[in-house]
This record gives C-alpha cells, structure tokens and sequence, in this order.
C-alpha cells in the first residue's frame, strides 16, 4: 500500500525537529511531503500537494491552526492537531480532526494516531487525490456579485493593476474584482499555474511549451506568454504533476 502523504505544520523549530525525528524514526509508512512554518504557507502546501494527512499546530505565528482549516474548501486529509494547549479538543472535535496529540508528543500516542490515519486509508473508496486538472464551475468576483463559470473554459487570467483580466474561450474577457494573487491561492490545486507576475494560465489549455532562458508557452487562441526565470521550476513541477511533458 502507498504511504501516507504527511504536510507537517509547526512555527517552533523545536517542535518541528521533534514530529519530524519521531515520524521518521516510528512511522515508515509515513512520507513527509512538506514542512510548514506559518498558516499561509500551510494553505499554498494544502492545496499544491493535497495531503493524505495533516499534522497541525493550533497557534501559529500569523493565524491559528482553525484559520487554516477554514480556507481548504475540500479537504483531502486526515486530521491531528499538536499543540501543547489542551482548551481546544472541542473544537478540534468539531473540525472531524482525528486525533488531538499535546506536546511533548508522546511516541505510543502518535503510533495510534497514524494507525487510525492508515485504518481509515485502507478502509476509503475515495481515489486516488492526485491533484488533476476538472471540470468545475467557479465564483469569479465581480462588482456586481459573482459570475459562475466552468474552469475549463479558463485560458489565463492576466493582472491588470489590482484586479485580473480573466480570458476565456468563448466570451470576452472578463474584469474580477480581486488580484491575480487572489485567484492564483483559489485555485491551487485545479490545474493553474503562475509562470509570472502578471501571469496566471490554465494548463489543460496551453498547447505548446517553448524552451529558452526562461521559456514561454503558448495558449489556446494563439497568445504566447512568458515563464519568469524564478518560476520556471515551478511551471516544470506543475507540468509533472498534471502528467504533461515539457
């Protein structure tokens, strides 16, 4: 059986050496995908790499472990909380978190946890979370409210000072009321990549990937954008994850 693909956040250097050497050193059959330092970048790596499980500290240096939980729409995890505060099981309770471990983490208490995660691994009919690029309507922000439109016909969004062009396949593009930062954290984990600051494209609707310094690709309907030498590698992992070839 696959192991369990773990995202660990903790902002204590301390605590996440110690979840980190007891995982490594306890539980073979989990696999620590990424390490998380802050609530914000917990909610990028939840999204990137849809995790089997998540193991969250409750406060964090920027928002709470609850913050967190509240910003993944449709969690793929299974849930432990670690905190040295016990005034939260309840609540934890209420968020379907699977386990509620204090620190220090006690070493039994984490070997059950994870047999409880790999338990109800074995026991789900959900597929594979491979993140995939899928047909799904989604709420853009416009100033009268929202306008639904199925992710598919989504080429590329384009900043246009602090909001976004949105360019679709068979309309006219259209003017959100929100950054293109904004819809590049929604939409995570459906098929979009940044490949630069002004940039946001669809990747089932790129036909052509062209090599250079830093490369550009061009979309459906002919427009050629180009791939920002920073994010170049992350345009690379993204074409791996969604099974393309560069």
């Amino acid at each position: 059986m696959s192991k369990l693909r773990a995202i660990l956040v903790e902002d204590e250097p301390s605590g996440m050496d110690n979840l980190r050497w007891k995982l490594q050193n306890n539980c073979p059959e989990v696999e620590i995908i990424a390490e998380c330092t802050s609530g914000k970048e917990a909610i990028r790596a939840i999204k990137m790499h849809l995790p089997d499980l998540l193991f969250l500290d409750i406060r964090l240096g920027d928002m709470s472990g609850f913050d967190v939980l509240a910003a993944i729409k449709h969690p793929t995890f299974e849930l432990i909380f670690t905190t040295s505060y016990d005034e939260y099981a309840i609540q934890a309770i209420k968020n379907s978190a699977l386990d509620y471990l204090l620190k220090p983490i006690d070493e039994d208490e984490l070997l059950d946890a994870v047999s409880k995660a790999r338990h109800k691994q074995k026991n789900s009919s959900t597929p594979s979370t491979t993140p995939e690029p899928v047909a799904q309507r989604f709420g853009f922000p416009i100033t009268t409210g929202q306008q639904f439109i199925e992710l598919s016909e989504v080429i590329y969004a384009q900043a246009e000072d602090n909001v976004a062009l949105v360019y679709l396949k068979e309309d006219k593009p259209l003017k959100i009321s929100r950054s293109l930062g904004w819809l590049e954290e929604e939409l995570e984990g459906f098929g979009f990549c940044r490949v630069h600051h002004s940039y946001l494209i669809n990747l089932s609707a790129m036909t052509e990937y062209i090599r250079n310094e830093g490369g550009f690709v061009i979309m459906q309907g002919g427009k050629a954008i180009s791939i920002s030498r920073r994010r170049k590698d992350d345009f690379l992992k993204a074409l791996e994850r969604y099974n393309l070839n560069p």
